[in-house]
């Protein structure tokens, strides 16, 4: 499965979460906790494609950092997920 999460996805969990949970169309996840977890115990190969990061404002950037923080610590502890920064 293929994600792909643009600077507009991850500038609030208002439009971060009802898009994760479209996507992995799972459990209902309802913050960053939980999709921690969703994303630890994965079983199935997600590939976040990540683009334009770094067109994210200051003042949004803390909930992008917080998103890209659960996703690079879900990468290390389970193979099945990839990151690719565009």
């Amino acid at each position: 499965m293929i994600v792909l999460l643009d600077d507009i996805k991850l500038r609030t969990a208002e439009e971060f979460l009802p898009y994760i949970n479209a996507e992995l169309k799972a459990e209902e996840v309802n913050s960053l906790d939980e999709l921690s977890v969703y994303l630890n115990t994965a079983a199935e190969e997600i590939e976040f494609l990540v683009s334009d990061y770094d067109e994210i404002g200051d003042g949004e950037k803390t909930f992008a950092a917080r998103v890209m923080n659960v996703l690079w610590e879900a990468k290390r502890k389970n193979d099945n997920i990839k990151i690719t920064m565009m």
